[in-house]
């Protein structure tokens, strides 16, 4: 763990200590390209860190639907079937992706940091 993440644990945000501005922000960092604009704009490491989820949500988020899409248009050739089953799969990861943005969002607004399982690494990197 890094000194950042302990000062962040050692420091709690409760949703008091979190502005209107802080409040828009951290939605933004869970609204696709929009995680941009608290990552460039905001100071507040706590925004900041939610806006670096956001991206590496989105950044992920796109690669799938594109993989899907890609393959679900080749296999689309092959048969209808296969064709409505990966557009099904596409709707799917789309309505999982917006109950996690969600998740995250309200997580957000209450001060808490939760790391997305399997991405949380990432964000330190950043």
């Amino acid at each position: 763990m890094s000194n950042e993440s302990l000062a962040a644990e050692e420091n709690p945000v409760t949703p008091e200590d979190l502005d209107e501005e802080d409040k828009v922000m951290l939605v933004f960092s869970y609204l696709w390209v929009l995680a941009l604009v608290p990552f460039m704009v905001t100071r507040r490491e706590y925004v900041r860190w939610h806006a670096k989820q956001g991206l590496i949500l989105c950044g992920i988020a796109c690669l799938v639907f594109f993989g899907v899409i890609f393959v679900g248009a080749i296999l689309a050739t092959l048969s209808k079937i296969l064709g409505w089953l990966f557009g099904f799969a596409l709707i799917n990861l789309i309505l999982l992706y917006m109950a996690l943005a969600l998740v995250c969002v309200i997580k957000a607004l209450r001060g808490e940091r939760w790391a997305i399982p399997f991405l949380g690494d990432l964000i330190e990197k950043i």
